[in-house]
């Protein structure tokens, strides 16, 4: 024989008791499905900044309007900054990167190379994507997770994206836009939670320069 339970309604309040426990479950699942380190942090940390999403044009980043999860297609700084305001916690999450030189950039010479290149941010998405989905099974149905980098590289291996093409996305429940495509101030988050970010130009680096990558994201809960 086999027995199930019924799932709880969602709750019209949540106890600060329940939230923290919460809180604390996501973090360790984080790091259970792969996270190098997860930190429960105040929602009020995030910082959205108009110049963060000015620096996606300015130098032009190859994948602006490229995808729906990219500027000028994701939301003004403005709304991104109301809505955002709205939360109290969030759970952010760090994926390091190894090996380095194979994340760098210009390198790949074979297709096979130039993929792995193109999925930087794939681990760390996968991470987001599963812990939103835990939190809103749990009740915390406006539960809202951001990656890094854009979804048409990490998902879709570069190619054109089929949403801006036909409207239908290859991946609807796991594509959504970076941190950085948010107007969030990324560098500065990593920097209070006191893990460090070095950044890479799109230029010809020495790999031995840089100590280390790291790829992050963000689940807002409640």
């Amino acid at each position: 024989m086999s027995s199930s339970s019924k799932k709880d309604a969602v709750p019209e309040s949540v106890s600060e008791e329940r939230l923290k426990v919460s809180l604390e479950r996501y973090r360790l699942k984080a790091i259970e499905l792969g996270a190098s380190d997860a930190k429960v942090i105040p929602a009020s940390w995030v910082v959205v900044d108009e110049r963060v999403r000015m620096k996606c044009f300015v130098p032009r980043c190859p994948r602006v309007a490229e995808s729906p999860n990219c500027p000028p297609y994701t939301p003004e700084p403005d709304v991104v900054r109301n809505a955002l305001g709205k939360y109290s916690w969030a759970v952010f999450i760090r994926t390091d990167v190894e090996p380095l030189r194979d994340y760098m950039p210009k390198r790949g010479g074979s297709a096979e190379e130039r993929l792995r290149a193109l999925s930087f941010h794939a681990e760390n998405g996968r991470i987001v994507c599963e812990l939103e989905g835990l939190a809103f099974k749990d009740g915390y149905y406006l539960a809202l997770g951001l990656g890094g980098g854009s979804c048409k590289d990490y998902l879709c291996g570069g190619q054109v994206c089929q949403f801006l093409d036909s409207g239908r996305c290859r991946f609807p429940l796991r594509a959504r836009p970076s941190m950085e495509a948010m107007g969030i101030d990324v560098f500065a988050l990593i920097n209070k939670v006191g893990w460090q970010v070095f950044p890479v130009a799109f230029t010809e680096e020495d790999p031995d320069s840089i100590p280390c990558a790291i790829s992050v994201g963000i689940v807002f809960i409640h």
